[in-house]
């Protein structure tokens, strides 16, 4: 396995990252919600689920793809192997578990903002830059969270498939933020995803 990156790099990249951290926090904090979503994020948050994050000395927030997809079975494994882990006794959490779906996006966006507030880490498995990854790396990235987040990055064997997979100069301004630290984990297989999960602490 070689250690190249074929994502690319995007000129100007402090610029971008500014404008996209902006942008992402302006978004969740001009979520207009009803007053029964309001009632359901306050349910949420004072909800069993909720209270068993509070029994636990470390806090897993996992992001990553959902739905019934490989991606999502890699995520689940990350999940669990964190999960288990005793010393400190840990929970992981993801926006599922609290019953959201993104079919529920301002509800979505708004408890994404708490639960990074609550996670002692927050760690991505990312395989691609589809979806809704980009404005979660953009709140990911804010300051206020950056030094909990841990990346779990898909590498492809073919250069041209990982470049296909990752062309989104944006989300690549905030992957960039952490290239050169040891927050970031590349892995190719199920098995090497196992392996990188212990180096997150």
């Amino acid at each position: 396995m070689t250690d190249s990156n074929d994502s690319g790099s995007s000129e100007g990249s402090a610029e971008a990252t500014a404008f996209d951290e902006s942008a992402a926090l302006e978004r969740v904090e001009s979520v207009e919600l009803t007053p029964a979503e309001h009632q359901r994020v306050k349910d949420l948050v004072n909800g069993e689920q909720m209270q068993a994050v509070a029994n636990h000395d470390r806090v897993y927030l996992i992001a990553g793809a959902g739905g019934e997809t490989g991606a999502a079975t890699r995520r689940k494994i990350v999940y669990d192997l964190l999960e288990h882990r005793s010393d400190p006794p840990a929970i992981s959490i993801r926006l599922e578990d609290f019953g959201l779906t993104k079919d529920h996006m301002p509800l979505w966006c708004r408890v994404f903002d708490i639960l990074c507030g609550r996670a002692t880490y927050i760690v991505a498995v990312i395989e691609d830059f589809d979806g809704g990854y980009v404005w979660e790396l953009g709140l990911l990235f804010a300051p206020s969270y950056r030094e909990d987040v841990y990346i779990l990055k898909r590498k492809y064997a073919d250069a041209e498939v990982e470049r296909a997979k990752y062309d989104n100069g944006m989300a690549i301004s905030h992957i960039e933020l952490l290239l050169d630290s040891d927050r970031i984990h590349e892995w190719i297989d199920t098995d090497e995803l196992k392996a990188v999960v212990a180096e997150i602490p």
